[in-house]
């Protein structure tokens, strides 16, 4: 604990109200109107006295009374006079001093001076004034000819406006002189008089106004406003501060005593239970200081249990202010400690953090209060907490983390090289459920859109506390091969025929089966040679065994099969610029060759056919026409 020193004098108290929860007793006097004089005995010890007084208004809507505000130097024992200031009215002026008006009800007196006096009481004895404030008139129908503040070292003058331009209006106060009245003697006006010594100026006339009481007096005006009373304090104050205007209404005195503080020292305001305050007090003045429930200067003691405790020291000396000293004494906070999760998975986050504090230091290792960290050990573990809170006291707690091991996932696949249009199967391990990325179920088959290498990641969870683990695996998808042409040449002479196919696409190293050796050995030959007319089935394999199947790939057989006659068969047009159409009777086949004799299309037609070889180039061609009863070639030029 800290002690704290602190020398507690008048202008301390009189500015700032004491320092932390040291005070020093100072009594306060208010004096109010009474319209009659006043009186206060300074108490013994008081040697300085804080004033503020505020001077009556004068009548009307303006014309406020001043303020002024000092420390002045008194002598225990002696009796002061106050003297509070009146408003003024339609008829008078103030108490104290106001000037008195004329008869028009619409035009005011000014206010009374508040002032404190010292024996034997004169205004010589003065030793401290608030001025009044200047009656104001209603000329040209309307309150516009405003009295001036009172207060100040130099009052205001009457007439901030005017119609007649503030021509008859009294000015204020000073601190050598009362203000100038108007003019005297114009028409209804009567006579004007001076502010004086303590005294507002009278009018006599009608339409006059009187001026504020004060050190000086203002001076009382005609149609128009009329000065406000200079305010004073005496030589030996100190701290003087003067307002002018500020009070409206009757004016006031307020005094409060000043005594002078005695230095404090105090260990510490903010306890916890069990712990022990010091406590010292010294009279700067030579008193003697004592603490009241017999507590010893310097002497360390126990207050008691949680609240507030206040203590009172005086002292010997008449003029040192008794003090007071408010200890807190607080319980030490109930601290908490929380952990999320408290079952951790391995290798995942926990989160410590303490409640019932402010700030909390966790034991062992290098943990932050409401900070994840990840738990690497497996077993259990306990962690505690020391908490503070705003005042330091402290309390602590602790907590057990249970660390489980968490599951060991693996990712298998029903084939990790597959082709294009092949579906595969992945299945997690290890775990209770899964969850894989890319949308894959787990165990579910699923058929991947393109070629390529593609990882997938499943995250295993167990049933209890849901920890996970993950596991990937990668998936090839192979390019198909594709037979992209062939040819195919007719049986002329008998087993003379052939078919010439064209592999591209998968990966190379094809091997080749053909149907017409009855077994599924892929040991065949990619084209077939010395062949009979017939149709033929070939299914292309890649090095990783993915699949093109070309089906009816047709040998004509022109064996025994005489032609048929050009009266039998008719192509026309012939050239033709795309459409071609064939009239033959019955079922027939045909075959369009290029002029090397590979085929580019074949098929089947009854009776009429019609072609469309708009995607042919121009040139040559070769159609071949047979039925049951012969075949015919026919020569074709596209164009």
């Amino acid at each position: 604990m800290t002690r704290k020193t602190y020398v507690l004098s008048v202008l301390t108290f009189l500015f700032f109200g004491g320092l932390d929860n040291a005070a020093n007793s100072q009594e306060t006097h208010t004096f109010f109107y009474t319209g009659d004089v006043q009186t206060y005995e300074v108490p013994a010890g008081i040697t300085s006295i804080q004033v503020e007084l505020a001077g009556g208004d004068g009548f009307g809507p303006i014309g406020e009374g001043g303020i002024v505000e000092a420390i002045i130097p008194v002598t225990p024992g002696e009796t002061l006079e106050i003297y509070v200031g009146g408003e003024g009215t339609a008829t008078t002026g103030g108490y104290n001093g106001g000037g008195t008006p004329g008869t028009n009800e619409n035009y005011g007196g000014g206010g009374g001076a508040s002032d404190i006096r010292v024996s034997p009481y004169g205004l010589a004895d003065r030793i401290a004034v608030a001025g009044g404030g200047g009656g104001s008139a209603s000329n040209c129908g309307t309150w516009t000819a405003e009295g001036g503040h009172g207060g100040g070292l130099e009052a205001e003058g009457g007439c901030l406006y005017s119609c007649s331009d503030c021509q008859y209006t009294g000015s204020g106060g000073t601190q050598v002189a009362g203000g100038i009245a108007g003019p005297t003697g114009h028409g209804s006006c009567g006579d004007n008089h001076n502010g004086e010594f303590g005294l507002g100026g009278d009018n006599t006339g009608s339409f006059g106004v009187g001026g504020g009481g004060g050190y000086y007096g203002g001076g009382s005006g005609c149609f128009e406003g009329a000065g406000g009373g200079s305010s004073y304090t005496h030589p030996d104050a100190i701290e003087v501060v003067h307002t002018v205007g500020g009070n409206i209404g009757n004016g006031y005195v307020i005094i409060t005593e000043l005594c002078v503080g005695m230095e404090i020292e105090v260990s510490d305001y903010d306890l916890c239970i069990g712990e022990e305050v010091t406590l010292s007090a010294t009279s700067i003045t030579g008193g003697v200081a004592m603490w009241d429930d017999g507590i010893e200067n310097d002497v360390p003691f126990l207050p008691g249990g949680e609240g507030t405790y206040i203590f009172t020291a005086v002292s010997t000396s008449g003029t040192d202010c008794p003090v007071e000293i408010e200890i807190e004494v607080h319980e030490d906070p109930e601290i908490v400690a929380n952990a999320d999760p408290e079952i951790v998975c391995f290798g995942h986050e926990v989160t410590l953090y303490g409640s019932g504090g402010a700030f909390y230091t966790w034991t062992p290792g290098d943990i932050e209060d409401d900070e994840p960290f990840i738990m690497d050990e497996l077993g259990t573990f306990t962690f505690e907490v020391m908490g503070e809170d705003w005042h330091g006291c402290s309390g602590s707690d602790e907590i057990t983390i249970t660390v489980i091991e968490s599951p060991t996932v693996g990712a298998t696949a029903s084939d990790l090289n597959i082709c294009l249009g092949e579906s595969v199967t992945l299945n997690g391990t290890g775990a209770a459920t899964y969850t894989w990325t890319e949308g894959v179920e787990n165990g579910v088959p699923f058929t991947p859109m393109s070629t390529g290498e593609y990882s997938y990641t499943v995250t295993g969870y167990d049933d209890e506390e849901g920890c996970s683990n993950e596991a990937s695996i990668d998936i090839t998808v192979n390019e198909l091969p594709e037979i992209i042409s062939y040819s195919v040449t007719d049986e002329v002479l008998g087993s003379d025929g052939s078919i010439e196919i064209e592999v591209t696409g998968g990966t190379p190293g094809y091997t080749f089966d053909w149907d017409n050796d009855g077994t599924g050995d892929f040991d065949d030959s990619e084209d077939l040679t010395g062949i009979e007319g017939g149709t033929y089935t070939v299914i292309v394999q890649d090095e990783n065994e993915c699949q093109d199947v070309e089906e009816n790939i047709t040998v004509s057989s022109q064996v025994n099969i005489i032609e048929l006659s050009h009266s039998q068969v008719e192509v026309y047009p012939n050239p033709t610029n795309g459409e071609l159409e064939i009239l033959l009777d019955g079922t027939f086949n045909f075959v369009i060759l290029d002029i090397n004799g590979k085929v580019l299309e074949q098929g089947v037609g009854l009776n009429i056919h019609q072609l469309n070889l708009n995607d042919l180039a121009d040139g040559l061609y070769f159609l071949e026409l047979s039925n049951n009863t012969g075949r015919i070639t026919e020569k074709i030029i596209k164009k």
